[in-house]
């Protein structure tokens, strides 16, 4: 009885392999992804921030300086790039909460291959040596060395998905928080009709 539940383990755990290998290879494509994004949003912080630095200096110097949304936005690229075109009628806790929530989204996502990447190759990992210590018993050392290629590749992706992902989540959680600061800041300073 023990023996056929333990097959029937091994066929089971067999058949989640083709998954957990899909499943990795299509979080390792999103994790490159999202880094690559990452190094394209670099690029452009560094033309859009400087600019909007200024701006919360210069305002923060000046205290009772007041701007226009439509001015803040013309001398802030960020502002431009994040605050939605409003009329006079807005709602600035609504635009920030707005906001907060779509950075949170973004972040979530981050945070989810952080979690799934080395855990999927965790699964990858343990999945083959079942059958790679059953043929090593059975002398055949060539179907464990297959087994433990797989096993150990797939760790190394689980791991490159979870790095690449955290550094991604590490660099937008840290310029979220700011940009939500500044920004606030900014719709404090707003000139309201």
């Amino acid at each position: 009885m023990i023996e056929q539940v333990g097959r029937f383990l091994l066929v089971l755990s067999e058949a989640l392999l083709l998954p957990d290998v899909v499943l990795l290879v299509l979080a390792g494509a999103l994790s490159i992804l999202h880094f690559g994004g990452l190094c394209g949003e670099v690029l452009r912080r560094r033309r859009i921030v400087p600019p909007h630095r200024r701006l919360c200096t210069e305002l923060a110097a000046d205290q009772d300086r007041r701007l226009p949304l439509s001015g803040i936005r013309q001398a802030s690229p960020l502002a431009a790039a994040l605050l939605p075109e409003a009329g006079d009628h807005h709602d600035r806790d609504k635009i920030l909460d707005d906001l907060r929530l779509a950075m949170e989204a973004r972040l979530e996502r981050h945070n989810l291959l952080v979690r799934l990447g080395p855990m999927l190759g965790l699964a990858g990992t343990l999945i083959p040596l079942g059958p790679g210590l059953a043929a090593l018993s059975a002398g055949d050392v060539a179907q464990l060395s297959r087994h433990l290629v797989v096993a150990f590749t797939t760790t190394v992706l689980g791991l490159l998905i979870g790095g690449l992902s955290f550094t991604s989540l590490s660099f937008r959680r840290r310029w979220y928080a700011q940009d939500l600061s500044d920004l606030e800041f900014l719709l404090s300073r707003e000139e309201r009709p």
